[in-house]
C-alpha cells in the first residue's frame, strides 16, 4: 500500500471518528440542555419559515419592523386561537365518552350471546376489550397528545424571546461572520439560502398534504359519513400529527378507527378503515412526494430514525421539528468536502456520474 492510499484511509477513519464523537456530544446536549436547545431550535426554524412572507411584506411596506411584527403577531394569534379551539373540541369529546362506553358494553354482550363458532367466548371476557378499545383509554390517548402539544405551545414564550434576538441580530451576525470567516461567507450564504428554500418547501408541502388529508378524514368520520363522536377533534389531530413524518398520520387514525368499531356495524367499520387507509396512502405516497420534490431528499430510514430520536429526547415537539432539523443538518454536511459522504448517505437518492 502506497503512502497516499494510507493517508486517504487514515483521513476517512479520522472523519468517521469525528462524526461519531460529535454525534454522541450532540445527543447528550439534546438530552441535558433541552430547556435551552429545544426553544432555540424552534426559533431558528421559525426564522427560516417566516423569512419568505416577511420579505414579501417588506417589499410592499419597506419597513423591517412592520414586516416582522405582522408575521410574528399573526403567528401568536393563530397559536392562541388553535389552543382555545382544541380545548373546546376536547371538552365536547369528553362529554361523549359515557355514550361510547355504553355502546361498547352493548356490543360486547351482543357478540358474547351470539354464535360465532366458539369465538363468542372471547367476548364473554371484557378485560381484553377494555385494554384494547376502552373509551377511557382512547380519552387518555387524546389527552396525552394534546397535553404534549400544550407543553409545546407553553414553550412559545421562550421561543419568541430567542426569535426576537435572532431577528434583531440578523444583519449584525452576517457582518460579524463575514469579518471572522471571510473565506466561508459564500458557503454560509449558500447554506442559509438552501435551508430557507428546503424548509419552506417542506412546510408548504406538509401544510397542504396535512390539510387535505385532515379535511378528507373529517368528512369520512363526520355526520356526512360515518358520524364518529369527536370527529372534528380527530380531524384537527390528524392535521397536527401529520407533521410527524411516517408515523403521525397513523397515530391520528387509531382513535376514530377504534371508536368506529365500537359504534358501527363490523362491515361499516371495515369500510371506514379502508377509506381512511386509502386517504393516507393517496396523500402520503402520491401527493406529498410530488409537492415536496427533491428539496427534502432525506432517506425514509434516516427520517424515521430522526423522528424516533427527537421524539425520545424532546417528545412530540421533537418529532415535529426533527424533519426540518435533519434537512438543515444534511445541507450543512453537504457543504463540507470531508462530511459530504455522510450527507450523501443521508440522501433519498443520488445521481450517478
Amino acid at each position: 500500500m502506497d503512502m497516499s492510499s494510507k493517508v486517504g484511509i487514515d483521513s476517512k477513519r479520522t472523519t468517521a471518528a469525528s462524526v461519531a464523537i460529535v454525534g454522541v456530544v450532540v445527543y447528550l446536549a439534546l438530552v441535558y440542555l433541552k430547556p435551552i436547545l429545544m426553544p432555540l431550535a424552534i426559533a431558528v426554524l421559525l426564522f427560516f419559515l417566516i423569512k419568505p412572507p416577511e420579505q414579501y411584506i417588506y417589499a410592499k411596506v419597506g419597513h423591517r419592523g412592520v414586516s416582522y411584527g405582522t408575521v410574528i403577531l399573526t403567528f401568536i394569534v393563530s397559536m392562541y386561537v388553535i389552543s382555545i379551539f382544541l380545548y373546546e373540541q376536547l371538552t365536547a369529546f369528553v362529554d361523549e365518552v359515557p355514550t361510547i362506553t355504553e355502546k361498547l358494553e352493548e356490543k360486547r354482550q351482543h357478540y358474547a350471546s351470539s354464535d360465532f363458532y366458539g369465538l363468542e367466548v372471547i367476548f364473554s371476557d371484557s378485560s381484553w376489550i377494555e385494554v384494547l378499545a376502552s373509551p377511557s383509554n382512547i380519552e387518555t390517548f387524546v389527552l396525552a397528545i394534546l397535553g404534549s402539544l400544550g407543553a409545546f405551545v407553553g414553550t412559545m414564550v421562550t421561543v419568541l424571546i430567542f426569535l426576537l434576538f435572532i431577528v434583531l441580530e440578523e444583519h449584525t451576525i452576517a457582518k460579524r461572520f463575514r469579518q471572522a470567516f471571510p473565506q466561508s461567507t459564500g458557503r454560509a450564504r449558500s447554506i442559509v439560502k438552501d435551508s430557507t428554500e428546503s424548509i419552506s418547501a417542506y412546510v408548504v408541502s406538509k401544510v397542504t398534504c396535512s390539510g387535505g388529508q385532515a379535511i378528507v378524514m373529517t368528512l369520512i368520520i363526520s355526520p356526512v359519513g360515518f358520524d364518529i363522536p369527536g370527529w372534528f377533534l380527530f380531524g384537527v389531530l390528524c392535521f397536527l400529527l401529520d407533521f410527524i413524518p411516517i408515523l403521525g398520520a397513523l397515530f391520528a387514525t387509531i382513535p376514530p378507527v377504534l371508536i368506529g368499531f365500537i359504534m358501527l356495524d363490523p362491515l361499516m367499520a371495515l369500510l371506514m378503515l379502508a377509506l381512511l387507509i386509502g386517504n393516507q396512502q393517496m396523500f402520503g405516497s402520491l401527493v406529498e412526494p410530488n409537492l415536496s420534490g427533491a428539496k427534502i431528499g432525506i432517506s425514509p430510514l434516516v427520517l424515521l430514525l430522526t423522528v424516533m430520536l427527537f421524539s425520545q429526547v424532546w417528545g412530540i415537539a421533537g418529532a415535529i421539528i426533527g424533519a426540518p432539523m435533519i434537512i438543515m443538518i444534511r445541507l450543512i454536511l453537504d457543504e463540507n468536502e470531508r462530511t459530504r459522504p455522510v450527507a450523501i448517505m443521508m440522501a433519498n437518492d443520488v445521481e450517478e456520474e
